[in-house]
């Protein structure tokens, strides 16, 4: 079985309404979105960049050292009415205290960063063009190396749909939760893999017959 599979199916069991939905996986380093449809896989796509993107771009721009950026992106209450001229506190530049930082350069950075990454891994993918139609359910699971409070509102607000997506965090699925769905899935099946059998209705000469010759 594929673990995107059991994954998914882990989800369609602990939220029943949860037939239909993008799961996107945000590492460190890489990243992986899947779609299920009527609580079947139907397709799954890997990235060669993950949240540690965000980190580069801001260090890059703003030649802060990485421990400093995650520190700020920690720490720091990051959001859309932050004032032009509000800096980064100095207890958050790791070894570079003189540095004037707008915290308000860096929230841009984050949310330009997140919304290409949104729009490559779902609402431009081509693989999705029309999914979209179906729902706009989106499960996100974020390296817990780069999340925090104000993070979080980021995401809610870059991935919702034109404001009609429902999205909702899962927390690192444990190994164990996994294991558990797989073996269900072992001993119990899919419920997709149940096969209809027609009753045929058959007439009185031709059950006769049936009976008869067997």
């Amino acid at each position: 079985m594929l673990k995107s599979f059991i994954e998914g199916a882990n989800i369609c069991d602990k939220k029943k309404e949860s037939g239909n939905f993008f799961y996107l996986k945000l590492n460190k380093e890489n990243s992986k979105v899947f779609y299920f449809e009527n609580n079947s896989l139907k397709f799954e796509q890997n990235f060669k960049f993950g949240t540690n993107i965000i980190v580069k771009d801001i260090s890059k721009i703003t030649s802060l050292k990485p421990d400093s950026v995650m520190e700020i992106i920690k720490n720091v209450d990051l959001n859309e009415e932050l004032l032009e001229d509000d800096l980064i506190e100095n207890s958050y530049l790791i070894n570079e205290p003189n540095k004037k930082i707008k915290k308000k350069l860096i929230y841009e950075i984050i949310k330009a960063r997140l919304k290409e990454i949104s729009m490559i891994t779902i609402f431009k993918n081509i693989n999705f063009h029309h999914n979209h139609l179906v729902t706009k359910n989106i499960y996100l699971e974020i390296n817990s190396q780069i999340q925090s409070n104000c993070l979080d509102k980021i995401y809610l607000k870059i991935f919702s749909f034109n404001g009609d997506t429902s999205n909702t965090f899962l927390q690192n699925v444990s190994d164990e939760s996994l294991m558990t769905t797989a073996n269900k899935l072992v001993h119990f099946g899919w419920k997709k893999e149940a096969i209809p059998l027609s009753n045929e209705r058959k007439s009185i000469v031709a059950r006769f017959f049936d009976a008869l010759f067997g």
